[in-house]
């Protein structure tokens, strides 16, 4: 590879920053949405069902929270880091939808699953070039 095509620099104007921003602050409260009702979902079966209990609710919630600290933080890893984390939600949901014994949790965890994957891989990278805007526009000063 030639040394002039790995220091491409992308550079960013004022309007894109401006429509990246805008893409941010929606995929953001999407994913925001989704993720806190997949939380409650899960709360509220375990409280519900005879099945649920303090166990299934810590394997089901705690993956998904341990990344609230780096998402309050709006660090950008750890929202591809919760790409790879819903998966196992989305298997396990998908299978238990095509059973015979279908429950309409699962259908909903199917929906919100694949919303916080693909909200969280945008957002991700709309962060990325937020990020990128932002020290640009600091060294221009």
């Amino acid at each position: 590879m030639s040394e002039s095509r790995r220091q491409r620099q992308i550079v960013l104007t004022e309007d894109e920053g401006q429509k990246i921003f805008r893409k941010l602050t929606v995929g953001k409260a999407i994913f925001t949405a989704s993720f806190v009702a997949l939380l409650l979902l899960f709360t509220s079966l375990n409280i519900i069902r005879i099945d649920g209990g303090i166990a299934l609710w810590l394997v089901q919630c705690v993956p998904l929270l341990i990344f609230v600290p780096g998402l309050l933080r709006q660090r950008f890893r750890s929202y591809s880091w919760v790409c790879f984390v819903i998966l196992p939600y989305f298997t396990w949901s998908v299978v238990n939808s095509m059973s015979p014994f279908i429950r309409w949790s699962d259908v909903v965890v199917v929906i919100l699953s694949s919303v916080i994957f693909l909200s969280a891989m945008m957002v991700s990278r709309w962060l990325q070039y937020w990020n990128l805007y932002q020290q640009q526009a600091a060294e221009s000063r």
